[in-house]
């Protein structure tokens, strides 16, 4: 699928993953091609499978949300997986659910405001679905290194920047709402977003704008189907031992230096880093997991890895983060 793609293909797949509301007209600027031709190459690569939406990434701590992870073992009849999938793709707070081929089945992860609103889905999932629960475990997020899309082609990348302040932001209901739109479609046009919050074009280009300078919105980014780029994904679960802060500052720079990192979090509940990483060849796997062993010895305990086969869900702002986020008796 690669071959299909040139380099002005490739560098408008950078500009879309680093700000999907770009113009198209400035993306022509900026690979000089005319405001038509990237139209009709954005709208190829859509067709072509590569781009499958656009999305916004947001600063879940500012916002008072808290993310969790949950890994499964599954010893599931076909009809039960069935209802648990359909049960996680329904839940108001659940943003991701993806497959795996490995010690784990499914990677579950959801936002919530509360340990207890976290322990409240636990309990009721389990209840659920105990009978096809074999064991699982949970990870809360302590401090993401990584968020990004594309693989090596390009040269270039740009790392996910800090917050900007540690501070809740000051956001109303309306830039909830705004935020979940933004992430059905974070390039949609502002003509389309004001009539669904029923405000005006100029109102929502303020927001969106306060939404960026606040840190709310880290980034408006395209999602690329790497499958569809001729790569595997996988995720690798490194257990650390004895990190000083030099040791886990070391090892976060490393992480955010492999350009086929797509994703990366140190877990808050032990001394593990979870990470997703995009390859085309198992050989291309095996050096990083050598490199990362010789490079971190003194601090890698073990190192696990498990094929991801399937995304069931990627919402990354549902709906139930507007009703949790937001109550009026709170503000």
């Amino acid at each position: 699928m690669t071959k299909l793609l040139d380099s002005k293909d490739w560098k408008i797949l950078y500009h879309l993953c680093q700000d999907s509301r770009i113009s198209h007209s400035r993306i022509g600027r900026l690979v000089r091609l005319s405001k038509n031709s990237v139209t009709y190459r954005i709208e190829r690569l859509i067709n072509k499978g590569i781009i499958s939406g656009f999305f916004t990434i947001t600063n879940y701590s500012l916002l008072g949300l808290n993310a969790y992870t949950i890994l499964l073992r599954l010893n599931a009849a076909p009809e039960r997986e069935k209802d648990m999938i359909g049960y996680l793709r329904s839940h108001p707070n659940v943003t991701v659910v993806d497959r795996f081929v490995g010690e784990w089945n499914l990677l579950i992860e959801l936002g919530c405001r509360t340990i207890n609103e976290f322990s409240n889905f636990l309990s009721e999932f389990r209840s659920k679905f105990s009978d096809i629960i074999d064991i699982y475990e949970t990870h809360t997020s302590l401090q993401f290194y990584k968020v990004e899309q594309l693989p090596v082609e390009l040269v270039e990348e740009k790392q996910m920047p800090k917050p900007s302040s540690p501070k809740p932001a000051n956001i109303d209901n309306t830039d909830l709402k705004l935020l979940h739109e933004l992430s059905k479609n974070s390039a949609a046009p502002l003509y389309e977003l004001a009539e669904k919050l029923g405000i005006t074009y100029e109102t929502v280009s303020a927001r969106i704008k306060k939404l960026r300078e606040s840190g709310v919105v880290i980034r408006f980014t395209a999602k690329i189907k790497l499958g569809a780029l001729g790569y595997d994904v996988y995720m690798i679960m490194l257990d650390l031992r004895n990190v000083s802060r030099e040791g886990e500052s070391g090892l976060r720079n490393f992480i955010n230096a492999q350009k086929n990192i797509r994703y990366a979090f140190m877990s808050a509940q032990r001394p593990t880093i979870l990470l997703y990483i995009a390859v085309k060849t198992s050989s291309e796997l095996n050096s990083f997991l050598v490199r990362i062993k010789e490079k971190f010895s003194s601090i890698i305990v073990s190192q696990k890895y498990l094929l991801s086969t399937e995304q069931i869900k990627y919402d990354l702002f549902p709906e139930g983060f507007v009703v949790c986020i937001y109550s009026p008796t709170e503000r």
